[in-house]
Formats: C-alpha cells, sequence, structure tokens
C-alpha cells in the first residue's frame, strides 16, 4: 500500500509477490535467481500471506471510505453527518384524496377499499367514509409503497378490494375536491452527500470554495442540479483543466457579471479561476481581475412516441407530450432513459399501451438512453416531440 499526502493506493498480488521474491533474494540463502513458482511449498506461503494483506488492505480501504464525509455510505453516513446535527430524509407515502361513488348511506371503514392505478400501484382507504344521500363522499388514499407514487388525474382507477356490497367505483372528479399530495423517494447517499456540502457550517461570506458554493446557490434558484464545482489542487482530477484551477459550472438566470462578481467576492485565495466565460473586473486596487466560470449548455432531446389507443378514443398528442414534459427534470449530465416515460403515457385514460418510445439528439440516432456531458443539461419541447398511433 502507498499512502502519502494525496490518499492511498491499494497493492496488488503482483506488489507482493514482487516484493518477497527481492526480499528471498536479498537473504542470500534462495540465490538471486530465486522466484516465486505455484509448486514451492515456501512459495505458496509467500502468495496466501501476500493475499492476507490485500485483505487487510480492503478492510483498512473500506474503513477509510466510512469515515470520509464525502465518501461514506448508508448507515455510516447516516452516523458521521449526525454529528453536525444532519439526518437523512426519510420517504414518505403519496396520498390522494378521490371520489367513490355507490349506495347512499353507505359506511366504509379504513382498508376496506383499495384501488390500483395504470401501473398497478395500490392505494388503500385511510379513513371511514360515509356516503351522501347521493351516493358519493371524498376518500383519502395512502399507497402501499412510499415515494412519489403517480396517480394521474386521467389514470385508470380499478378496485380491486371493497365491502360485500355498496360501492361502486372509484375515480378523479374535477372540482370535487380530488387531490394529490406526492410522497418524497428515501434520500440517496448521493442526494444525502448533496444536502451536506450544501448546508455545512460555512457562511456564504467565507472566503472557501464551501462558502463559494452557498453563495451561488442563490443564483440557480437554490436548485444543487444546476450547479457544479471542479477543482484540480495538487493532482490532476479532471483532465480538461490545468492543475490549482476551480471550474464553476453553472444553469443561471443571472447576467454575466452578477456570476461573475459573486465568484469574485468568494473564490479562495490563491486559486486559478478557469472556464469558457470570462468577466474582468476591477478590485480593490482598481486593478482588473479575470473571473472566469462556464455556463450550461442546453442538449435538445428528441422523442419519438408509438401508442396504441383503447377503443373509441382518438389520438391526444397535447397530452401525451405533456406527460412526458411535465415529468422531465434533470440536472447536468444526469442521465435521460426513455423507459421512465412509459409510466406516464400509460397512465393517460385514452392509451391502451406504448409500443415504442425512443429518444435522440438532434443529427443523433434513436437509442433508449443519452448521457449529457458533465456541462450539459438536458431538456425538451413539444414541437421535438413526435407522436404517431399504431393501428
Amino acid at each position: 500500500m502507498q499512502i502519502d499526502s494525496t490518499g492511498f493506493i491499494k497493492a496488488t498480488l503482483t506488489n507482493y509477490l514482487e516484493y518477497f521474491t527481492a526480499d528471498m533474494q536479498a537473504t542470500g540463502v534462495f540465490g538471486e535467481d530465486y522466484t516465486i513458482k505455484k509448486e514451492g511449498v515456501i512459495d505458496n506461503i509467500l502468495a496466501t500471506v501476500s493475499n492476507a494483506f490485500i485483505s487487510l488492505e480492503d478492510k483498512f480501504a473500506f474503513a477509510l471510505k466510512q469515515i470520509n464525509p464525502y465518501t461514506a455510505e448508508g448507515v455510516y453516513q447516516d452516523n458521521l453527518y449526525a454529528l453536525i446535527g444532519l439526518k437523512r430524509k426519510i420517504g414518505t407515502y403519496t396520498i390522494v384524496s378521490r371520489t367513490i361513488s355507490g349506495t347512499a348511506n353507505t359506511v366504509i371503514g379504513v382498508n376496506e377499499l383499495v384501488f390500483k392505478t395504470a401501473q398497478d400501484d395500490q392505494f388503500y382507504l385511510n379513513t371511514s367514509v360515509t356516503l351522501d344521500t347521493n351516493g358519493k363522499a371524498v376518500g383519502s388514499f395512502t399507497a402501499y409503497e412510499s415515494g412519489s407514487i403517480p396517480c394521474d388525474i386521467n389514470s385508470n382507477l380499478v378496485i380491486v378490494e371493497k365491502p360485500e356490497s355498496g360501492v361502486d367505483t372509484v375515480y378523479y372528479e374535477s372540482g370535487g375536491g380530488n387531490v394529490t399530495d406526492v410522497g418524497m423517494d428515501f434520500e440517496s447517499d448521493s442526494e444525502f452527500r448533496t444536502r451536506w456540502l450544501n448546508t455545512q457550517s460555512v457562511p456564504a461570506s467565507s472566503n472557501t470554495v464551501s462558502g463559494l458554493r452557498t453563495a451561488l446557490l442563490e443564483l440557480v434558484e437554490n436548485n444543487p442540479k444546476n450547479l457544479k464545482i471542479r477543482q484540480n489542487r495538487n493532482n490532476l482530477v479532471y483532465s480538461d483543466m490545468p492543475l490549482a484551477t476551480l471550474n464553476v459550472i453553472l444553469k443561471s438566470a443571472y447576467s454575466d457579471n452578477d456570476i461573475a462578481r459573486t465568484i469574485f467576492n468568494h473564490v479562495t485565495d490563491g486559486v486559478g479561476l478557469y472556464g469558457s466565460t470570462t468577466v474582468t473586473l476591477k478590485d480593490s486596487e482598481d486593478t482588473d481581475v479575470d473571473i472566469k466560470f462556464t455556463r450550461a449548455s442546453e442538449l435538445q432531446i428528441l422523442f419519438n412516441v408509438e401508442v396504441v389507443l383503447n377503443s373509441g378514443y382518438s389520438l391526444d398528442t397535447d397530452k401525451i407530450k405533456s406527460a412526458i414534459i411535465d415529468n422531465f427534470s434533470y440536472g447536468m449530465g444526469e442521465k435521460v432513459i426513455a423507459n421512465d416515460f412509459y409510466q406516464y403515457i400509460n397512465a393517460l385514460e385514452s392509451v391502451d399501451y406504448v409500443d415504442t418510445l425512443e429518444i435522440k439528439i438532434s443529427g443523433g440516432s434513436y437509442t433508449d438512453k443519452i448521457i449529457p456531458d458533465y456541462n450539459e443539461y438536458a431538456t425538451v419541447i413539444a414541437s421535438n416531440i413526435t407522436v404517431s398511433e399504431v393501428e
């Protein structure tokens, strides 16, 4: 194992065997031409010892990873961040209000009524409900699974459990007090780490990279997905940047001058700036200072959608396009997967199923996924979505 100021590098089996070979040659007992062979008894012992050392290095590497706030995962990350009072966001449940119809004055108890959506997500009645004299009532339903569970207003709701009598249908009623409170997914390690970076006890006024990050969040609508800070210190982490440089990449509606002024007020002393945009400002001694940064680039995604419709429906391209656009939200460098949008299109009442769903960038071929560059963010507009019906 090699350990220095930049970290450590694990040794390989070859490294250990070379070390033991040189050590045995140096003793004078085995001779300078000694080599480790698989048929030798001592040779097998040395190989076994080498593997034992490698196993110890693995454990050491794991321990180092879990005590570093930048790399810790799971329960180790939870315990580490808890030292500064930061807790992981636990998944919450999606709750929807939907209209129930049936026989007047029917009483429905908790858990007695369950429906499922087109995606087979099930929701159970979480309060007791009594149908009014018209045979209607609004019931509150909770998804069995936590997280952001889709229950579109156009989704066909199928009853899977109900009382023996008195209940006919569950549906979305416009203007009938039907609402959806979308749940939150369990916070992943990477999301938790991003929040830790953004909530460290470093104020925006601090002349540090963390302080700079805090200040810049105000210029990107407080959305961490719209901001990246890359830095090469003593080692070349990013090959496209020189050593000892810092690159701010952001998606922001603010002017170049506003962004440059924020960077100028918070950047760490002695760090060179790198980027495709340059703004020249004056320091306190009226000296020109070049502030460099990079604006995120927009990457337009094109969709091709072919659907099979339910009997009696005509193709509504606007609704299908909205199902994609309303659920399209990606940060810089985030992978776009076509399959992610099946659920939203299938949820439309008019759609029986999606026959083809593929994406591409301008000039490219259709595929199932697209990976933008680190400084690109994916976006889509209605004119870039082609919708057709399969007979």
